[in-house]
């Protein structure tokens, strides 16, 4: 239910991307970095004991984690500036088929018909619910490439968090690979600004409300809500049910942006909500 969630708010608050007033670059910094403070005081909440920073066992999966976010959140804004939404939404959700892959190939994962069937199905679902966006051979390779490799590292991030919640908290978790994110984007958001004249810093209170709700609701409370989970979970399960985001993103388009839907998104609702029951139903034997 974490996941399910915290997948649902990850898609509704990509609707903050549209009144957003600075770089993609930017918009990746500042949705980790103004999310530090909290998670600080969270994380000082949830340690009863002594602060105990992790162990160098425990640095390389957070490592990972952070830097893989961060290719992340830059492939993400950039696959939306130069291709259409429903390609770079479609793109990065295949995230859902490399990461079971991934365990299947290097972490010895058995994958059983009923999981392929649901995979399949939750795949399907989120093809639908974006196939009206969708666009081939218009000479925006570039940015299907970018979403293409948001995929790959969130397959990485989600990896990489399931093995940090092995062993250390979703405050702990969340808390360090962010700062490593931020610290990884930092530098980059100052190169954008200077080569790109991208801006850095939010001039409008809209663009404030969005960073801060890209920053509260989508990182802190979405993201910390499918750390949470992935530590429950088998991390191929979770990337199914991270299909979802296209649900949260298509209510939100419908409710705010007065975008159509009709009879094929229901389906589309149905394929996925399915192809997650599936996926499920497999884990659980």
């Amino acid at each position: 239910m974490a996941v399910v969630i915290g997948a649902l708010i990850l898609g509704a608050t990509t609707a903050a991307l549209r009144e957003i007033d600075i770089g993609s670059t930017a918009a990746g910094f500042w949705r980790v970095a103004l999310a530090l403070p909290i998670l600080l005081v969270l994380t000082a909440i949830s340690t009863k004991s002594t602060w105990q920073l992790p162990s160098k066992h425990q640095w390389l999966p957070l490592v990972v984690a952070g830097a893989c976010f961060a290719g992340d959140l830059i492939f993400w804004h950039l696959s939306l500036i130069h291709t259409t939404l429903g390609n770079a939404t479609f793109l990065a959700t295949l995230s859902s088929l490399w990461v079971p892959l991934t365990a299947l190939v290097f972490l010895r994962q058995r994958l059983s018909r009923l999981f392929l069937l649901g995979l399949t199905c939750a795949l399907g679902g989120s093809g639908i619910l974006v196939a009206s966006h969708l666009s081939i051979g218009t000479g925006s390779w570039t940015g299907d490439l970018y979403g293409l490799l948001t995929g790959f590292f969130f397959t990485g991030y989600i990896l990489a968090v399931g093995r940090c919640r092995e062993t250390l908290s979703t405050a702990d978790t969340m808390l360090y690979s962010s700062a490593l994110c931020a610290l990884i984007l930092l530098p980059f958001m100052l190169i954008a600004n200077v080569a790109a004249g991208e801006a850095m810093i939010p001039t409008s209170l809209t663009g404030w409300l969005s960073v801060f709700a890209l920053a509260w609701l989508a990182h802190l409370l979405g993201q910390g809500l499918v750390a949470f989970g992935v530590g429950r979970l088998n991390t191929s399960l979770a990337a199914v049910i991270l299909c979802l985001e296209g649900v949260g993103a298509m209510a939100v388009g419908a409710l705010f942006y007065a975008e159509a839907r009709g009879l094929f998104d229901l389906i589309a609702v149905v394929l996925i909500v399915t192809g997650i029951a599936l996926a499920q139903r497999h884990m659980a034997r």
